[in-house]
């Protein structure tokens, strides 16, 4: 508390700021007046029809797509049902016959060095014969 009053004896208690007697009373007024017109509004204009339903549209359009979506993951999720009653046409031919069941699972190409497996065991008469080839050519 001393030293307080040392400096307020050797200050006093002015700040040595002062506002102007009435200038917050005229603060307002003159902001106002310095401050540009306020602009009007541009007339409003009515919406076409087709302005107004955009937006449903566009949210039908939304459903719809995704109705679509789900409706495609849900028949690919699915596992095929096969009824006897009326079984795929590519069923019944394989049933019948009338298609070759190994050329379905064919490669479109074989090269120099791909064997049926029926050629392999039609060319050697036991696996001793295999073995030779086989090691010999490592």
């Amino acid at each position: 508390m001393k030293q307080e009053e040392e400096l307020i004896k050797k200050y006093g208690k002015d700040p040595g700021m002062r506002v102007p007697e009435g200038y917050f009373a005229q603060l307002e007024k003159q902001v106002m007046q310095s401050l540009p017109d306020y602009p009007k509004h541009a007339p409003i204009r009515d919406l076409s029809r087709w302005q107004r339903m955009k937006p449903y549209v566009y949210l039908a359009a939304m459903f719809c797509g995704i109705w679509l979506m789900m409706k495609v993951f849900h028949s690919v999720t699915q596992p095929m049902s096969l009824s006897l009653d009326n079984p795929p046409e590519a069923l019944v031919e394989l049933l019948d016959g009338g298609v070759d069941y190994d050329s379905h699972y064919l490669p479109l190409y074989m090269g120099d060095y791909d064997m049926d497996e029926e050629e392999l065991i039609m060319s050697y008469d036991n696996i001793e014969d295999f073995e030779k080839d086989f090691y010999s050519q490592m």
